[in-house]
């Protein structure tokens, strides 16, 4: 069924659910308002492609039960043979968006902005590493760099008191000079990673916080 391009005005109609056998629904660049029925593609078991962007749908839009559900996977010859799966269903819920709440939509493989732009739906790495939100990824980000330096500090502290307790006082000293001479210039004198050959805290305690 393709109603594209067509200026149709008003809601999407309760009646599509109805066509137990479409396999494509394109409504896209019209003028359809308010929600979508919740329950339009509950009985809609051969839909492969829905196309609902360039509207001005509000609210969620229904999930499609496919893939797992029907036995379709992304590699699926039969389903590639109806339509591409990355372009499957497109709908308006990019941003920035039109109203001040975005179009929801759980399972649409593009979402397209109120500027026109239109963006596959991927994973982002948060949301691979099971994290709940931002805040967390950062949190758990900077424990692992604190606990790195903690680390760093501890092996650190220990080399340089056995070099205390097993060199000679002046061997000891030229070697400490030679080492931070070499490291500095390794670093750049002017690098925030020269306050961590320091036995300062402020020193570690400025450089922990630039680098976070």
């Amino acid at each position: 069924l393709d109603l594209s391009d067509n200026d149709i005005k008003g809601t999407v109609p309760s009646e599509i659910g109805n066509l137990s056998e479409l396999v494509r629904l394109r409504l896209s660049f019209n003028e359809l308002t308010g929600e979508m029925p919740p329950d339009l593609f509950e009985g809609l078991n051969n839909l492969a492609l829905v196309q609902l962007h360039r509207n001005r749908i509000r609210g969620t839009i229904p999930s499609i039960k496919w893939s797992a559900e029907k036995g379709w996977t992304e590699n699926d010859h039969s389903l590639r043979s109806i339509v591409n799966y990355s372009s499957a269903f497109i709908a308006d819920c990019g941003n920035p968006s039109d109203f001040k709440e975005s179009l929801n939509c759980t399972n649409c493989t593009i979402c397209c902005n109120a500027q026109g732009d239109c963006h596959p739906q991927e994973q982002t790495f948060i949301q691979k590493s099971k994290m709940e939100s931002y805040t967390k990824f950062t949190l758990v980000f900077f424990a692992c760099i604190v606990g790195v330096s903690v680390i760093v500090a501890v092996v650190f502290f220990a080399f340089d008191w056995y070099r205390n307790v097993h060199l000679t006082t002046a061997a000891s000293k030229q070697l400490s000079e030679e080492d931070r001479e070499y490291a500095l210039d390794s670093l750049g004198n002017d690098s925030v990673y020269q306050f961590f050959l320091s036995k300062s805290c402020v020193g570690w305690s400025i450089a922990l916080a630039i680098v976070a």
